[in-house]
């Protein structure tokens, strides 16, 4: 019989995470909340002093490294300065991502594999770098980032909804085959979240508005209502959860 206390089951201490893209908004949000459940935290970003300064106000436990996840040699590099400061990463989430709000009309074959290589193929290769270790623990959290637009689309976005469903692809396909080791791997779908990102759009009235008229809870999302299920997903709690999508945007996915 299971004897855990009901909170030591999103107990994270003792757990190395690194949240790509975690000097601000959504990411900053996540990286607080793995510390505040125990976890040692690898701040990311792509500027040093930024992530540095970021890691130091969120206290001894948070640590900050920058890399472009683009960018094979410094990616590898990256990983393996956590590991050497922090300890092999536990809990990988890959939250750093671009948008680039154009039709394919308006859209070179340069720009559209800038977004592959900074949504998808980063995050592959960010997976392929820390499942090893992960596999020899017997224990990993991989947890990708996107949004409801790579399930519903629009006529001016077309990278971007394709290289996040290829993600959930991903997803699906690695949660399949690491998971009899102990790593899971499940995908967050937020929709609009009032970050940093997002001020400007938020920011017009016309917006919110249609927000308030076609959610079923009338309101844009807050970054902490995001971050919990991140901590859920890395946690013990979800143990037998694996390779699922998580949408988190209020039921506006379902509203007709």
């Amino acid at each position: 019989m299971n004897t855990d206390q009901p909170t030591d089951r999103f107990d994270l201490t003792g757990k190395t995470a690194l949240v790509t893209g975690s000097c601000k908004g959504l990411g900053l949000e996540i990286a607080k909340a793995l510390l505040q459940h125990g976890a040692r935290v690898a701040v990311h970003g792509r500027d040093k002093g930024q992530a540095r300064d970021v890691a130091a106000v969120l206290g001894p436990n948070a640590c900050g490294f920058a890399f472009d996840v683009a960018d094979a040699v410094r990616r590898e590099r990256g990983v393996a300065a956590i590991a050497q400061e922090l300890g092999a990463i536990d809990i990988l989430v890959n939250n750093a991502g671009v948008r680039d709000r154009r039709p394919l009309s308006g859209l070179s074959a340069a720009d559209i594999k800038n977004v592959f290589e900074v949504n998808l193929f980063s995050a592959i290769e960010l997976c392929r770098g820390v499942l090893p270790t992960m596999r020899a623990a017997g224990y990993g959290r991989i947890i990708n980032v996107s949004s409801i637009a790579g399930h519903l689309v629009r006529n001016d976005d077309f990278a971007y909804p394709i290289s996040k469903q290829a993600l959930e692809a991903m997803t699906r396909v690695l949660a399949a085959e690491y998971g009899r080791y102990g790593i899971t791997c499940n995908y967050i779908a937020p929709a609009t979240i009032a970050t940093e990102f997002n001020r400007q759009f938020l920011a017009s009235e016309e917006n919110t508005a249609r927000i308030r008229a076609r959610n079923p809870v009338g309101r844009s999302g807050e970054p902490h209502e995001v971050s919990g299920a991140v901590v859920f997903l890395a946690s013990q709690a979800a143990s037998y959860v694996n390779g699922q999508t998580l949408r988190i945007d209020g039921g506006f996915s379902i509203s007709l």
